[in-house]
């Protein structure tokens, strides 16, 4: 029997307020987002969040330190890293009047394939961390949006539990490593096609390695990936042979790569630097885009560019389109959203996709495909 102190002490700690959450904000953009009635380790209301930032400190708020880690991780000193986030900052858009926009389209298509948006979620592996659901609940959320999921072959789920979350008639691709074990290729490759995938995005810039990433190493020492070391052009065409499927090349960072690419008759390229968490200090992506138009333009009039790094809001999408990409990846942001599941995803395409359409009608643009570099100032940024 408690005596009633006790029973008095237990229901006075049970009526104390939570001590607010204090949330490093990393020097994200201040954009009002007021944490003091949040809960460390509690999921915060959907309806607090506006923007892909935000839920990144949500994702802070709730993760394990070493999940957390493991999503947000550059490597070394994350200039990279940082770069991408900052970079954008540097391009002006050029706002042009006399427009009419009142029938604004944002759909296009990639690889020939319809999609209502021109950015996608792009592959990020163990989205299990984030939510027992895991990459189903990206799959449904990019299928009810028309927008395009590429799965990480790291997934949580298997290349066929993906599959089967999808939506009736979505349209989804893959992305595939070039692992030392053939045997592992062929079967992935084989189960990607079967399971109704329509291209491969293939990763080409961490060939053997990780990058040293010592925030989340912190956590959990890097153990081999099981990359090939010896994956060169004639590798290459050794893989193309073992697919029928498209194949994108994922990881460009070079003009004299992309036109390598281009040459080689591929469909489309993949401009990325593997959001800062391979190789620090390479360029960002509208650098890289910069630079292939300088040096190589053909490569934008004979083949599909895509491209992620660091976007976070729908201009950044924007500046990039401009500069040649024909889609847009969120990394970062959709795994952070996962927190929630399938409703978390949904409403960051959504926030992501309204701040894309207002942004395009008050730069005078009404049909995405017809954003170039006239919509850009990049003078601020030397090669």
């Amino acid at each position: 029997m408690l005596s009633p102190l006790v029973v008095l002490s237990l229901i006075s700690s049970l009526l104390q307020p939570a001590v607010a959450v204090y949330i490093d904000m990393e020097g994200l953009p201040d954009t009002g987002l007021n944490t003091s009635s949040w809960v460390t380790g509690v999921l915060p209301p959907l309806d607090d969040l506006w923007d892909t930032n935000d839920f990144q400190i949500a994702a802070k708020n709730v993760l394990s330190g070493a999940y957390y880690a493991d999503y947000r991780t550059g490597a070394l000193n994350e200039y990279t890293y940082q770069a991408n986030l900052g970079i954008y900052s540097q391009v002006k858009l050029n706002g042009f009047a006399f427009r009419d926009v009142s029938n604004l389209q944002t759909n296009t298509t990639i690889l020939g394939y319809n999609f209502t948006q021109p950015f996608f979620i792009a592959p990020a592996a163990d989205a299990g961390h984030a939510n027992k659901s895991a990459e189903a609940s990206l799959a449904q959320a990019a299928g009810k949006a028309g927008i395009l999921y590429v799965p990480s072959i790291s997934s949580t789920l298997s290349i066929e539990q993906i599959a089967a979350a999808g939506v009736d008639g979505q349209v989804m691709f893959h992305q595939e490593y070039v692992w030392a074990n053939q045997s592992r290729i062929i079967d992935e490759l084989d189960r990607i096609k079967a399971a109704g995938f329509k291209a491969i995005f293939l990763t080409v810039d961490n060939t053997g390695i990780n990058g040293v990433r010592t925030r989340s190493m912190r956590f959990n020492a890097e153990s081999d990936t099981g990359h090939s070391v010896n994956f060169n052009l004639n590798s290459l065409a050794a893989f193309r042979n073992l697919t029928t499927l498209p194949i994108v090349p994922k990881g460009i960072k070079s003009w004299q790569d992309a036109v390598t690419c281009l040459n080689l008759g591929f469909p489309a390229i993949y401009v990325s630097n593997h959001g800062g968490r391979v190789l620090d200090g390479v360029p960002t992506s509208v650098e890289i885009l910069m630079d292939i138009r300088q040096n190589a333009p053909q490569v934008f009039d004979e083949m599909e560019v895509y491209a992620d790094g660091g976007v976070r809001r729908g201009t950044d999408a924007l500046i990039l389109l401009a500069l040649g990409a024909r889609a847009v990846g969120l990394g970062r942001p959709p795994m952070f959203a996962n927190i929630w599941g399938e409703a978390g995803v949904a409403r960051m395409i959504s926030l992501f996709g309204t701040e894309m359409a207002t942004s395009m009608r008050l730069m005078g643009v009404e049909n995405v495909n017809q954003l170039n570099t006239s919509y850009v100032n990049t003078n601020g940024i030397t090669l």
